[in-house]
Parts: structure tokens; sequence; C-alpha cells
């Protein structure tokens, strides 16, 4: 069986919302809340699957969490007739806020920094080896500290910033 003509209508909107973000395949995928790889993400963006010949068409709560993944709302979606996976992607955005519509501060929050202190913090960060998963744990540990002692001083009380006995943050 060779390529499908065209990818299906919500694979081809998929691709295009996440082209319009600058994504690549790869980076889609991991902002994905389940397990994706960029090459399945481009397999169901083709609707086809070269090394094996086969249509490819997502399962609807994986279309869902791509859908989301990229900020395409359930109406779009469900514009495509892919109604089960629109009516997944409904339930999402009821209970929470889309990957898309995160705020730059919270996915860089480095940006609004000098350049010279981006590199402060970062050599401190890389003193010790660290996976990428703990530097942002470790970041936004201390963001959520300094948010408290902003929140406590507005109060009038004076919260140091401080280790919690079951935080490592050296």
């Amino acid at each position: 069986m060779g390529a499908p003509a065209e990818p299906p209508a919500e694979a081809t909107l998929i691709r295009v919302a996440r082209e319009a973000m600058g994504l690549s395949a790869e980076t889609a995928a991991a902002r994905a809340e389940i397990k994706l790889s960029g090459s399945r993400w481009r397999q169901i963006e083709k609707g086809y699957r070269g090394d094996m010949g086969t249509e490819v068409v997502a399962p609807h709560a994986t279309l869902a969490h791509m859908a989301w993944a990229v900020g395409v709302d359930s109406d779009r979606l469900a514009e495509t007739g892919r109604t089960q996976a629109a009516e997944i992607l409904r339930e999402m955005e009821r209970s929470r806020t889309p990957a898309a519509a995160t705020p730059a501060t919270e996915t860089a929050p480095l940006t609004e920094l000098a350049e010279w202190q981006q590199k402060v913090i970062l050599t401190a960060l890389d003193e010790r080896p660290r996976s990428a998963a703990e530097k942002a744990l470790l970041l936004r540990t201390l963001a959520t500290q300094i948010e408290a002692a902003g929140d406590a001083k507005e109060n009038g009380v004076e919260a140091p910033l401080h280790n919690t006995p079951d935080q490592d943050v050296s």
C-alpha cells in the first residue's frame, strides 16, 4: 500500500498549528502529556508510516493530547470529523490550562533577567551534574520560595528564603 494522497483533515490541522507555533515534531511531542515520540507525531501528521507502508490514524486520546499540545481547541478539532477526540479534548479544556496558553514567564523564567544574571544562575546549577529535570525542579522550588517570601513581605511578615528539610537545592 502506498502513501495516502492527502493526510486526514485532523492531521493537517495539527501540523499547521504546530508549524504556526514554530515547533518541531519532537518539541511538540515533548509538550504532550502522554508518551509520544517525534517520529510517531510525524507519522500521524502524514497519515502514513513509511517503514510499514501503512496508513496511520491517531487514536482519539492521542489526537486530543496532540491538539492540546499545539493549542487546537475542541471546536476546531470537531470540525475535522473527529468528534470522540474532540470530546476528550473538551474535557481537558474544562479541567486544565492548555500548553499553548502557558505564560512565557512560566515556560522561560530566565528570559526577563539580564544576560549576566542568567549566566550566574545557570553556572550555579551546573556546579554539580544535574539532569534537565533536576534543574527545572530547582528553579521551580526557588521561584516558589521567592514568591512566598514576597507575599509574606506584602503582608508585613519577614519570611527568609530557606531549604525545607526534604529539599536539597545545593
